[in-house]
């Protein structure tokens, strides 16, 4: 009988109760992380037509032929150099669990990304947005928030759909939890928090109530899933706006890149994007560039 601490699977169900009991991994991480190493997995079982694959197959050959795999497949190079992050993370815990000497994932290069642009959306495409929520339904009040807030405050969908009554300050603020269980204070405009107040007082609820309940719910009063809210999202932006841009990170974007163009500074944005480094929010300074570039060559007798 085979000791199962030889068995990968083992290893992998015993690194995600990690990330949940050690780490605090959100439900989204962990999911990611159990698809990327049962694909790897899988991809050991196929290779060497096994029944159980065992961890000693955990090695910088398969490593780089499941790579080469990947590619090879069409898989995109942001979605490759994300399941080679998630395998850096299980060789590191498994050397912290002395269940291997050796690191396999080391001196393993991530592919080359290709630098593109984050798609955002034109002020007069969010104008025409806004008008789109029938504001005589109570679900057009709802979804008008929804979109108002994206691009109010900048956040990630995951913050939206964890948002709770008790977040929304009377003043205009939020209290958003972000990544890293990072908390940060966002401000949201008036504009926003009269169509959040709106669609609040539907529920009986005011700004600044402490109340652990979902801001955003559906018909059925249940909190919304990530894809769920994604779906109202995308069904107003296709009307408006480019396919690239009609999801809801592309409001995020928007968000920052329209700060840029109105002279905000990077550092204000990096801290209301609740980015961990500069260097990510610096995208949005070549996006805000570009847009200037446009302007100009659109603009001026001799840009040509």
């Amino acid at each position: 009988m085979v000791n199962s601490k030889h068995i990968l699977s083992h290893w992998i169900d015993r690194f995600l109760y990690f990330l949940k009991t050690e780490k605090h991994a959100s439900p989204h991480t962990r999911s990611n992380y159990k698809h990327d190493l049962l694909q790897f997995r899988d991809f050991l079982r196929d290779r060497y037509d096994l029944q159980s694959v065992g961890l000693g197959y955990f090695e910088k050959r398969n490593i780089r032929q499941f790579l080469s795999h990947l590619l090879s497949a069409g898989y995109a190079k942001k979605s490759i150099a994300r399941k080679l992050a998630c395998l850096r993370a299980f060789a590191r815990y498994l050397i912290r669990e002395q269940a291997i000497d050796v690191n396999p994932t080391l001196n393993i290069a991530s592919p080359k990304q290709e630098k593109r642009l984050a798609p955002f959306i034109s002020m007069s495409e969010i104008k025409a947005l806004f008008r789109l929520p029938d504001g005589s339904t109570s679900t057009g009040k709802r979804d008008l928030a929804i979109l108002e807030l994206f691009y109010a405050t900048g956040v990630r969908i995951g913050e939206m759909v964890t948002l709770r009554i008790k977040h929304v300050h009377a003043e205009g603020t939020l209290i958003v939890h972000g990544k890293r269980n990072k908390t940060r204070i966002v401000p949201m405009g008036g504009r926003a928090l009269q169509s959040l107040q709106r669609y609040l007082n539907l529920r009986n609820y005011k700004p600044g109530q402490m109340s652990e309940d979902f801001v955003f719910v559906t018909s059925e009063g249940e909190p919304f899933t990530r894809q769920q809210l994604a779906r109202i999202v995308s069904s107003y932006l296709k009307l408006v706006t480019k396919r690239d841009a009609a999801h809801p990170h592309a409001l995020r974007h928007t968000f920052a890149t329209h700060l840029l163009d109105q002279g905000a500074d990077l550092m204000s944005v990096k801290e209301l994007l609740g980015h961990a480094n500069l260097s990510t929010t610096q995208v949005y300074t070549h996006m805000s560039a570009e847009h200037l570039k446009r302007i100009y060559k659109h603009s001026h007798p001799r840009a040509d």
